[in-house]
């Protein structure tokens, strides 16, 4: 496998290169360009990122802090499989956390930072799945920027890139994908309104749906 054909390769800048490295692969894995199960060497992941083993072990022991990378036989690693009970948890974990993430969006954003989540859901063309996941990821970005909460985004984003990996899975079934949009422009209606507990009970909602669309594509071997 030639160098750069994941997009792996990493350049050298200023900032520390386990974090770009561990971005690099982060991204390659939720993407799925690296997939469930896959057996991770250091042999290869150093051919395609073209940095050292010392980097790449300081960036593979972040993706298993993530779970991202699990273990694999007695030295081994790969790329997670997410099961269903797994799966259950993380959505478990989430749901709570968007419907706080959500009220306090509300009561403390802007009338500029509710406009930019709206601006963040309109696409040129919603089919488009890659744009869609971009539009979500900025979606989320957005709403925990502006509920001014630390602590919430870290407890967020401890479970962001596992989420965002399923994502890409579960909006491919069938319908998924139109009816997530709406139900992500449905919250921000909500929002713009200022009614907090009904624009948290819709960003639950929408997280138990999402969930069962995730554990759709997992009964389906897609996940």
């Amino acid at each position: 496998m030639a160098n750069g054909d994941l997009g792996l390769l990493v350049e050298r800048p200023d900032r520390l290169l386990r974090d770009r490295v561990t971005d690099a692969v982060r991204e390659a894995i939720t993407r799925g360009d690296l997939e469930p199960g896959r057996r991770l060497t250091e042999r290869e992941l150093g051919e395609l990122t073209g940095v050292s083993r010392t980097s790449l072990r300081e960036a593979l022991r972040s993706l298993q802090a993530e779970g991202l990378v699990e273990r694999s036989g007695p030295r081994g690693l790969r790329v997670a499989v997410l099961t269903a009970d797994v799966v259950n948890e993380l959505y478990d974990v989430r749901a709570p956390l968007e419907a706080a993430a959500v009220e306090l969006f509300v009561r403390n954003a802007s009338d500029a930072q509710v406009a930019a989540l709206r601006a963040a859901m309109m696409l040129d063309d919603p089919g488009e799945l890659d744009d869609q996941l971009a539009a979500t990821r900025r979606f989320y970005d957005l709403l925990l920027g502006a509920a001014g909460n630390s602590i919430l985004q870290q407890m967020f984003g401890s479970i962001e890139a596992r989420i965002h990996a399923l994502r890409r899975v579960s909006l491919r079934i069938g319908g998924r994908a139109e009816v997530s949009r709406r139900e992500l422009v449905e919250i921000v209606d909500l929002i713009a309104q200022r009614n907090g507990p009904a624009a948290a009970a819709a960003a639950h909602a929408h997280v138990v749906a999402a969930k069962a669309a995730a554990l759709a594509a997992l009964g389906r071997g897609t996940a």
